[in-house]
């Protein structure tokens, strides 16, 4: 076909190529980004071997964002049964790998909060049986730790990852092209929303503070896919600092709900041992009021969300957010 005849092309046509080319566009931001989180696993991992327990916390995170970014796509978690391996893999690393970064925040949280109180509230070994707690379960999670980054499931999660780059990059990944950015937007903002509904009808401790755990899944899920999208345009760093302070408020709470639960274990082994039992019921009524005031200011940190999110999808389907203009 000469030049001529291109420019020629009827209207139809040339909207199919653009369209073709947004999606070859958005699965190369997206193979970007997951090769920059799988750089950051390699790194991590490097470091951590060589003894850098700083390290873990980025691995964790990058997993998080891979696994997000890939999951927010329909496509992807409904019909590749290889692609749903991969989210259910990234989410074991991250979990596994993360137990004792998880105990060492927790640690510093209830050393923290004991140390804090008056004498006159510390009934028994309050502070040396939480340093017994916490030194014993960290090691383990530390020994569980290192010997899953020289497992053969670690190593079939990073060929797993470079595959899905490769084939988003050859433009083989059709599930990567299948979504609108805006649609799964909205479908990503529906999902918070039912979630915050459900929250709203919860009964119990119990019952509230798993809903608010979904929440924070649901929000977690919806700020990495928008990361994965693009670079930072105006509607995008709004909608980025908005989810970002909900994800605040969503981590609060779930630590003093992790807090509890540790509490309400440490209790128990003091019991057994005829300790008294009073302190820790102390420091978890001041968890409770911790996530009592988050749910508070949950339902105004979301809708703020939300509305900066739906101004972001509003962009990307106008043809004005990043990569969605091809």
């Amino acid at each position: 076909m000469t030049r001529e005849q291109t420019l020629n092309t009827d209207s139809s046509t040339a909207g199919a190529f653009d369209i073709d080319s947004v999606r070859m566009s958005n699965a190369a931001v997206l193979a970007d980004y997951l090769c920059a989180q799988r750089d950051i696993i390699v790194e991590g991992e490097i470091a951590a071997r060589s003894g850098d327990a700083e390290a873990i916390p980025a691995i964790i995170v990058a997993a998080r964002r891979a696994r997000s970014a890939v999951a927010a796509h329909r496509a992807a978690r409904d019909h590749h049964r290889e692609l749903r391996r991969l989210i259910e893999d990234l989410r074991w690393f991250g979990l596994a790998l993360g137990a004792a970064h998880d105990l060492d925040v927790q640690a510093v949280r209830l050393r923290s909060s004991a140390g804090a109180l008056r004498a006159r509230y510390l009934r028994g070994p309050v502070r040396e049986r939480v340093e017994q707690y916490f030194d014993y379960n960290i090691e383990q999670a530390r020994n569980e730790g290192r010997a899953l980054l020289g497992s053969r499931r670690y190593l079939a999660v990073l060929t797993d990852l470079d595959s899905q780059i490769d084939e988003l990059r050859g433009g083989t990944a059709g599930w990567a092209s299948v979504d609108r950015p805006d649609v799964l937007l909205a479908d990503l903002v529906e999902r918070v929303q039912d979630r915050m509904r459900a929250v709203a009808l919860a009964l119990g401790e119990d019952s509230r503070d798993a809903t608010v755990h979904s929440v924070r899944k649901a929000v977690r899920r919806l700020r990495y896919y928008i990361e994965s999208i693009g670079p930072c345009e105006p509607e995008r760093e709004r909608a980025m600092a908005a989810l970002e302070s909900l994800q605040d408020a969503l981590g609060e709470h779930h630590d003093a709900v992790v807090a509890k639960r540790h509490l309400l274990q440490i209790s128990r082994d003091a019991e057994k041992a005829e300790e008294p039992s009073f302190t820790y019921g102390l420091l978890y009524q001041r968890e409770l009021d911790v996530t009592d005031r988050l749910l508070g200011v949950l339902p105004q940190a979301c809708d703020g969300a939300v509305r900066a999110v739906r101004l972001l999808a509003a962009a990307e389907q106008s043809g004005d957010g990043g990569t969605s203009n091809g």
